[in-house]
C-alpha cells in the first residue's frame, strides 16, 4: 500500500515538472516572437519611410553641405525648415535634416555660397570682420574640444539651461552663444549680466580697463561670516541690476597683492567703479535694498 502511494506521488511530481518545462519553453518562444514582431512591424508597414533618410543621403544629387550648415543645431535646422514650410517628418537624424535644409536653400537660390557679389567694403570694417570671424572660429574650435560634461558644467556656471540639449553640437552652440554674450558685456568674458563672477587679480585689472559699464566689486574672504551672509544678497542685487552694472567679487586671501593695491582693510568691502574710477566704497554687510539704494545713489 505504501509502495503504491509513493509511486503515484512520484508520478505526480514528474508530470508537474514536465508541465513546468513546457510552460517555460512556451514563454521563451512567445517573448522571442514578440521581440521579432516589434522590430519587423515598422519596416513591414513602411520600409521606404523607415530607411529613406540614409538612402536619400547616399543617392541624391546634392551639393556638399557647407560648414555653416553643419554647425547648426538640430533645433535651429528644424526652425528654419518650419519657416520655409518644408516637411521633415521623414528625417530621423541630423544628417538627413542637413540634406533637407540644403535642398530647400538650393531651390530658392540661397544655398549657393559661391556667388561673387561686388560690394564696396571699408578696409577698417573688413579688418574688424576678419578679426571677429577669427575669434569666433577659435572660440568654436576650443568649445568643440570640450567634453559633454565640461560643456554642461560651463552652462550651469553661467546659469544656462541645458536639460533639453541632447546632442553635443547643441551644447557647443549654447556655450558659444553664452561666451559671446558675456564678451560683449565683460572685458574678460567672465561676468555675465545678472550674475556675480568670482574674479582673479588679473581679470579684475582687465575689467577695470573697460569703462563703458560700471563695476561693483565685493572684496571678501571665505572665513568671513558677514561676507558669507551677504553673498546671497549680492546675487539678488546682480539680478536686479541686469546689464546696467557688472557685479563681481574677489577672494582677498587668494589675491593679496591686488587687495593691497585696492587698500582693502575691512571685510567685506564693496567698491563701486564708474568710468574706470572708484566712485565710492563701503565696509560691512548690507542687505539687497540697502545695496541697491547705495548703488543707485552713486550712478
Amino acid at each position: 500500500m505504501d509502495a503504491d502511494f509513493q509511486r503515484r506521488q512520484k508520478t505526480t511530481i514528474m508530470m508537474g515538472m514536465e508541465d513546468f518545462r513546457v510552460a517555460r519553453f512556451g514563454l521563451v518562444v512567445g517573448l522571442v516572437f514578440s521581440l521579432c514582431a516589434h522590430q519587423a512591424i515598422p519596416f513591414t508597414l513602411s520600409p521606404q519611410s523607415t530607411w529613406r533618410p540614409r538612402w536619400a543621403i547616399l543617392t541624391r544629387n546634392v551639393s556638399p553641405v557647407s560648414h555653416e550648415e553643419l554647425s547648426l543645431s538640430v533645433s535651429e535646422i528644424k526652425k528654419e525648415l518650419k519657416e520655409r514650410g518644408v516637411s521633415f517628418a521623414d528625417c530621423f537624424d541630423k544628417e538627413s535634416l542637413v540634406v533637407r535644409l540644403k535642398e530647400s536653400r538650393m531651390n530658392d537660390g540661397s544655398g549657393d555660397a559661391n556667388l561673387d557679389v561686388n560690394i564696396p567694403v571699408d578696409s577698417d570694417d573688413a579688418n574688424s570682420n576678419t578679426n571677429t570671424k577669427k575669434n569666433d572660429s577659435s572660440i568654436l574650435e576650443e568649445v568643440r574640444s570640450m567634453t559633454v560634461r565640461q560643456l554642461r558644467e560651463e552652462l550651469a556656471r553661467r546659469n544656462q539651461r541645458w536639460g533639453s540639449l541632447i546632442e553635443k553640437e547643441d551644447l557647443v552652440q549654447a556655450v558659444c552663444r553664452a561666451r559671446t554674450k558675456a564678451a560683449e558685456f565683460s572685458a574678460t568674458g567672465a561676468i555675465a549680466p545678472g550674475e556675480v563672477a568670482d574674479l582673479t587679480g588679473e581679470q579684475l585689472v582687465a575689467e577695470l580697463a573697460k569703462t563703458d559699464t560700471p563695476l561693483l566689486l565685493d572684496a571678501y574672504a571665505v572665513w568671513c561670516g558677514p561676507c558669507q551672509m551677504m553673498a546671497p544678497q549680492l546675487v539678488e542685487v546682480a539680478k536686479a541690476l541686469g546689464d546696467r552694472v557688472r557685479v563681481a567679487k574677489m577672494d582677498t586671501d587668494k589675491h593679496p597683492e591686488q587687495a593691497s593695491k585696492l587698500k582693502v582693510q575691512g571685510l567685506p568691502t564693496l567698491i563701486l567703479y564708474v568710468n574706470g574710477n572708484e566712485r565710492d566704497r563701503i565696509e560691512g554687510a548690507l542687505m539687497k535694498d540697502q545695496l541697491l539704494g547705495w548703488i543707485n545713489s552713486k550712478l
